[in-house]
Formats: C-alpha cells, sequence, structure tokens
C-alpha cells in the first residue's frame, strides 16, 4: 500500500522517538525561519508502527523540529503503516534521504549504522559491504566497531568528535574508562585542543601512569595537579599543552627527566653558538651527537676552537657522568 500525503498534526508525532533518527545536533536557526516564512516544503517521512501508537519519524526529524520551534502545528508528511514500511526499509529511506541532503557527521554516520544492525537486521558484513562505502567510510569490522561504540559514548565526547574539537580515537578512549575518570578525562582534553599526534602522546602517558601506579586516569590528574595547568589563565593554549605534556614526561620518566635537566644545565654552561648543535642519544645510552654549521673556513676554525675549549671544561665531565 502506498503512503498517504497528508497534513499531520505535530501531536500525532512521537519526536523523542529516535528509533530512526539520523541527526545529531542540528543547527535549526535557518531552517526555522525558512519553516516561519514558507512552511516545509518537502513532506517528512513518517510511520505508523501499529493502529494506535504515535507515528515514528523515518525522517525528516530536523523538519518537525523546526516547525514546532517556528509555532506551526503540523507538517506535510507521507504516512507509512507497519505493513508498507518495515523496519528494515525505514532505515533504507532514512539512510538515502539523508545521503542526498547534506553530508553527514561522524556521530550520525554511526547512528545509521547501528540502525541498520538493529532496526534493519543486516549482518555486520553486509553493511560492511554495501553500506560503510555510501557513508564515505572503509568497509572493515573496525569501522563498524568504532562508529557502533561511538554512538553510545557521553554526549559531551560525542559532541567533541562533532565539533573537530577531539580526536575519535581520544573519545573511544575516554569511553573506556568509568563514569568518574570520563568527567575528569573530559575537563583536561577538552580544555585543550589536541591534534591526534598529541592527544595520542597524553593518552598514552596516562595509560601508563593508570598502570605503574594501579589507579585510574581522575587520580593521576589529581595528583599531578593538571587541571590546575588547563585552568591557567594567564598561558595560552600551546603553553598548557607544552607544560602538560612536561608533567606528563616527568611523572612518567622520573630519571629521565633528572638527566635531561642535567644535561641542558651542562649544556647551557659550555655557552655553545647556535651553529653548534650538541643532542644526547636516546635515554642517554651511547654517544652525543655534535653538529656544526659553517660558511667558510674562518667559521670552522672558530667553531672547532670552542669545541677544544669544552673538552676541558668541567661541564662536559657532568655529561659524560650522565651516559
Amino acid at each position: 500500500m502506498p503512503p498517504a500525503l497528508r497534513y499531520v498534526s505535530l501531536s500525532e508525532i512521537a519526536l523523542e522517538d529516535h528509533t530512526f533518527v539520523v541527526t545529531y545536533r542540528p543547527d535549526l536557526q535557518a531552517l526555522q525561519q525558512s519553516v516561519a516564512q514558507v512552511g516545509v516544503l518537502s513532506p517528512v517521512h513518517l510511520r505508523q508502527p501499529s493502529p494506535q501508537a504515535p507515528l515514528q519519524v523515518v525522517s525528516g526529524w530536523k523538519r518537525c523540529l523546526a516547525s514546532q520551534r517556528a509555532g506551526q502545528t503540523q507538517v506535510p508528511a507521507l504516512v507509512y503503516s507497519a505493513a508498507a514500511l518495515s523496519p528494515q526499509q525505514a532505515c533504507l529511506v532514512a539512510l538515502h534521504d539523508h545521503l542526498g541532503g547534506r553530508v553527514l557527521n561522524a556521530v550520525e554516520k554511526g547512528r545509521l549504522l547501528v540502525c541498520l544492525l538493529q532496526q534493519g537486521h543486516y549482518p555486520p558484513e553486509h553493511v560492511r559491504r554495501e553500506f560503510c562505502p555510501l557513508l564515505g567510510l572503509p568497509p572493515r569490522a573496525e569501522t563498524l566497531a568504532t562508529y557502533s561504540t561511538l554512538v553510545t559514548l557521553h554526549d559531551a565526547l560525542q559532541t567533541g568528535v562533532v565539533e573537530g574539537t577531539m580526536p575519535l580515537e581520544t573519545a573511544l578512549w575516554i569511553g573506556a574508562y568509568p563514569p568518574p575518570d570520563q568527567e575528569a578525562l573530559l575537563g583536561l582534553f577538552t580544555g585543550l585542543t589536541m591534534g591526534l599526534n598529541r592527544a595520542r602522546e597524553c593518552a598514552t602517558a596516562l595509560d601508563a601512569l593508570c598502570q605503574r601506579d594501579g589507579c585510574g586516569p581522575a587520580e593521576v590528574l589529581h595528583r599531578l595537579a593538571l587541571p590546575e595547568i588547563v585552568a591557567q589563565a594567564q598561558l595560552s593554549g600551546p603553553q598548557k599543552l607544552d607544560h602538560l605534556r612536561r608533567v606528563l614526561h616527568q611523572a612518567r620518566y622520573p630519571r629521565l627527566s633528572a638527566h635531561e635537566a642535567r644535561f641542558h644545565e651542562a649544556a647551557r654552561r659550555l655557552r655553545f653558538p647556535p651553529q653548534i648543535s650538541l643532542r644526547p642519544p636516546p635515554y642517554f645510552e651511547g654517544a652525543y651527537q655534535v653538529t656544526l654549521s659553517f660558511r667558510h673556513r674562518q667559521e670552522l676554525q672558530q667553531y672547532a676552537e670552542r669545541l677544544l675549549d669544552a673538552a676541558g671544561h668541567e661541564a662536559l665531565d657532568v655529561l659524560v657522568d650522565l651516559l
């Protein structure tokens, strides 16, 4: 039976029923203004799951919400019976209606995949092979697992991913911890804008400290006073991040950090010009490396003399002792 096209009262629609709703964090301002001026131009798709049940939104939830906020009482709709539109078919309507309309964010892609799995009852292999490419995602098992997990995370984590203030990998990492630790980590990672590499570095350090000390991230953050670093108004974002990384590094590698501090102090006392670069070996296991930059013979002679002078300096004894 084809759907019936009619105007439906918003009171007949269960807007809180998100069975097939994909939209996440919609910006309704422009649409609301449009609806207030000319109404809803494209019918929404609604489904009657049972004779006495409220109507489900299959596609067009954003239009319904904008109409409600604009003071409208009804919307044009294609209304399907449960027999005419199965849950699997409803998933396909939701999928293709959104694909033709706009670019979906990561949470919306996750919602579509979960809908296809849970409501459409498609096998995971079919979802990976047929639907992931439609969403611009690689057809791999880990893709399905990642995006299915994303939609279960704390709303603040999902928002961070959508707004680009938190890498998806970081959100999933935070979401694996218990709620008290999630709250503490949220304050840290939303207070600082980090790219994937920096976020991964901080996450690795925190995991290592938690494993070594037998505690959760919230305790580590409190002990190292990391929230206080984020709250320092006199520091810029990059300065806060540099400070945070130093503190984590020192806590994770106390002996190495002490060696690094002694190295920098001894190297400072040698007073090398910028053209002479002195670098320690990794973890102070191996030999120092000296690099010279020069443009003519006199400069080379001058810098060679500086190196000879350094050979007799007491700071060199400190550097040798560090190895």
